[in-house]
């Protein structure tokens, strides 16, 4: 017999140039384990971090119906880690944070956009981000500070782009190197055998995600 309690909600936050259909199998996932998904879209290559946090992000958790003992659990991809981190970092005191997830965080900042974010044309087409995501001590994410508790990170290292490989090091999902995904605060971190573009469809990934916000650890189901 189903349980009539309230279930914690589970927020998914997609990456650069993607949308909420990227991670609908991560949504249907994480809906057969029995958490309610909130899929929030935002116009990645249109708008700042603060634009995506404010415009974007802050409204559909306003709307989500918080009962007593209720958590919000969050499960990010690429840009929406930083999405949530400058969230986090501003957030209310008393909201009820659980466990997070996130799926090649560029943390440090991207290689990739220092490489390429001089071109104008780049600018253009991928919107503010590109400055924002760099690694000089200035960018966003270098200036978010440590992640909430109970923050996990998975990265990939089995990249399916080369292209950048002089720029990312031996180990990297092709767009974010390894190194690049560690964080002050991070409770836990894996690497699983995935790139970044799909990384949130692969098996270990969804099994590892609903191990560590069930039971605050990445690989209880997964090892």
């Amino acid at each position: 017999m189903e349980s009539s309690l309230p279930k914690d909600y589970v927020v998914l936050i997609h990456g650069l140039g993607r949308s909420r259909r990227s991670l609908f199998g991560m949504q249907y996932w994480l809906r057969r384990a029995g958490y309610r998904v909130v899929n929030v879209g935002y116009p990645s290559m249109r708008v700042s971090v603060a634009d995506a946090v404010r415009d974007w992000l802050q409204p559909a958790l306003d709307a989500l119906v918080l009962t007593p003992g209720i958590r919000v659990h969050f499960v990010t991809h690429s840009l929406g880690g930083i999405v949530f981190r400058k969230w986090a970092a501003e957030r209310n005191a008393h909201f009820p944070l659980g466990r997070t997830v996130m799926l090649a965080p560029p943390n440090q900042g991207s290689e990739v956009m220092d490489h390429i974010g001089h071109h104008q044309w780049v600018r253009l087409i991928l919107g503010p981000v590109v400055m924002e995501l760099q690694t000089n001590a200035n960018s966003m994410p270098r200036r978010l500070g440590p992640v909430p508790a109970q923050t996990a990170v998975i990265m990939g290292n089995r990249p399916k782009i080369h292209l950048f490989h002089h720029l990312l090091g031996r180990e990297s999902d092709g767009i974010v190197s390894v190194a690049s995904g560690r964080v002050e605060g991070q409770e836990d971190f894996l690497v699983l055998p995935a790139d970044h573009t799909f990384i949130m469809w692969f098996p270990l990934v969804l099994r590892a995600v609903k191990s560590f916000l069930l039971s605050g650890s990445l690989r209880a189901s997964i090892l």
